[in-house]
């Protein structure tokens, strides 16, 4: 699959919605690319009491139960389709999930594509702090 079909699937999953007065979902949107080769989506749930979890997570959460802790791309979207990186908590799940993860890329930019592994969203890991290199 190809980023622009990742993009566009990100975006066909996208369903913003509101469930209840305390939740909602399908604001943001995530793809990612296992490394086995198969893909998983996931979107956002928030809950007003705080336990809700990000489109990255969910997707992953998807990948794990799959077998799969590595993943090789991404694609996160946010409520308009536009693309959007994963937040802080998200960046560390997925580092925390495998190291090889450091080396996965995302889509951050669309035409022309361009995109970032997830080690340079997060330039000093919190494990290596106050280490010598």
């Amino acid at each position: 699959m190809t980023y622009e079909q990742m993009l566009a699937l990100a975006r066909e999953k996208l369903a913003p919605r509101q469930y209840g007065k305390y939740f909602s979902a399908g604001y943001v949107s995530a793809v990612l690319e296992g490394a086995n080769g198969k893909y998983y989506c996931g979107v956002n749930l928030d809950l007003a009491c705080g336990l809700g979890f990000c489109a990255e997570r969910n997707a992953a959460s998807s990948m794990v139960t799959d077998g799969e802790t590595v993943f090789r791309r991404a694609v996160c979207v946010g409520e308009d389709g536009s693309l959007m990186t994963p937040c802080g908590s998200c960046r560390e799940f997925l580092l925390q999930l495998s190291p090889e993860n450091a080396k996965a890329e995302f889509l951050v930019g669309a035409d022309p594509v361009e995109t970032m592994p997830l080690s340079a969203f997060m330039p000093l890991p919190w494990q290596t702090f106050g280490k010598e290199k």
